[in-house]
C-alpha cells in the first residue's frame, strides 16, 4: 500500500472519529472528548496537508525549480507542528476553565466513545509506523495520530475514574497531561522541519567523522569547506572541496567516485557536489581578470 492510500484511510478514520466525539462530547459535556475532536480536526486537515504535500513532491525539476518541490513536505509537516501548537493552546485553556467552573460528565457515553476512538487510532498507528520512520513528512502525521491515541486513553482512564468516583475535575488534569505529551511532539517536529528549511547539517551527521572518513582514501590530502544539509525526508546533500596531489583529470575523477560512494553508503548521502583543488591550481590556473 502507498503513503498516499496510507494517508486517504487515515485521513478517512479521522473525520468519522471527530465528528462521532464532538457528537459524544455534546452528549456527555466531556471536555477531553471535545478537545480531542478539536484534535481530531486538526489532524484531518493535517493528513490532508501531507497527501497534498508528496503530490506536489512529485513535480519534476525546472529550471527555476532545480530541486523540484521535495520542501514542500518539509513545509507541510512545520505547518502540521505550528498546528499541534495551537491545539495544545486550545486544550490548556479549555481545561483551566474547567477547574474554575466544573461540569457534571456523563462517563458511560464518554467511555463508549473512548474505546472506539482508541480503536481508530491503534489501526492509524499500525498503517503508520514504517512509514513514519522514514519520512518527516508522514512522521508528522505519526504524531498527530498518536496524540490523539493519548487523547483517547487519557479519556478512558478518566471516564473509568468518574464512572467510579464522580470526580469531574480529573478530566481536565487529563488535558493538561496529554496536551504536555503532545507540545513536547509538537517543538521538536517544528525545530526539525525548521532546521531542515535552515539548511542544517542533518542531526545524525557528523561532519567531523566525514573529513575523518575522507581523507583516509587514497590520493585525498585534504577535504575541506564541508557543508551537508537535507533537500527533504530521506534525501540529503553535501558540497566541499577536495586537496589533491597534483594528478590527471582522469585520477582525479576515481578519487571523487571513491568519496561519492563512501559518502552513499557511510552516511547516506546521495547527492554531492565536489571541487577538486591541487597544489600546483594557483600557478597553472588562470586566475579571473588575470592576463597570462
Amino acid at each position: 500500500m502507498g503513503r498516499e492510500n496510507k494517508l486517504l484511510i487515515i485521513f478517512g478514520f479521522n473525520i468519522f472519529l471527530m465528528f462521532l466525539e464532538v457528537a459524544g462530547a455534546l452528549w456527555s459535556g466531556s471536555l477531553a472528548l471535545l478537545s480531542d475532536a478539536g484534535h481530531m480536526f486538526t489532524d484531518s486537515f493535517a493528513v490532508l496537508l501531507s497527501f497534498l504535500a508528496i503530490q506536489w513532491s512529485k513535480k519534476e525539476a525546472t529550471e527555476k525549480m532545480t530541486f523540484g518541490y521535495h520542501r514542500l513536505e518539509i513545509i507541510a509537516a512545520l505547518v502540521n507542528g505550528i498546528l499541534l501548537l495551537l491545539v495544545c493552546v486550545f486544550i490548556f485553556y479549555e481545561a483551566v476553565n474547567r477547574f474554575i467552573n466544573p461540569v457534571k460528565i456523563k462517563a458511560d457515553i464518554m467511555l463508549y466513545v473512548a474505546l472506539i476512538g482508541l480503536a481508530g487510532n491503534i489501526i492509524g498507528m499500525i498503517i503508520l509506523s514504517k512509514e513514519g520512520r522514514e519520512n518527516l513528512n508522514i512522521r508528522s502525521v505519526f504524531f498527530h495520530v498518536m496524540g490523539d491515541l493519548l487523547s483517547s486513553v487519557g479519556v478512558l482512564i478518566g471516564g473509568v475514574i468518574i464512572l467510579f468516583t464522580r470526580w469531574n475535575l480529573i478530566d481536565s488534569l487529563l488535558c493538561l497531561i496529554i496536551g504536555g505529551v503532545v507540545l513536547r511532539s509538537a517543538i521538536n517536529l517544528i525545530f526539525e522541519s525548521g532546521e531542515i528549511l535552515l539548511e542544517a547539517v542533518p542531526r545524525d551527521v557528523d561532519l567531523n567523522a566525514i573529513r575523518k572518513k575522507v581523507e583516509g582514501l587514497k590520493g585525498v590530502r585534504e577535504f575541506h569547506d564541508v557543508h551537508a544539509w537535507t533537500i527533504t525526508s530521506g534525501r540529503r546533500a553535501l558540497s566541499a572541496h577536495v586537496l589533491t596531489d597534483n594528478v590527471s583529470v582522469r585520477e582525479s575523477q576515481e578519487i571523487l567516485s571513491r568519496i561519492r560512494n563512501l559518502l552513499s553508503e557511510d552516511f547516506d548521502i546521495g547527492h554531492s557536489t565536489l571541487e577538486v583543488e591541487c597544489d600546483e591550481c594557483e600557478n597553472v590556473c588562470v586566475q579571473p581578470g588575470r592576463k597570462e
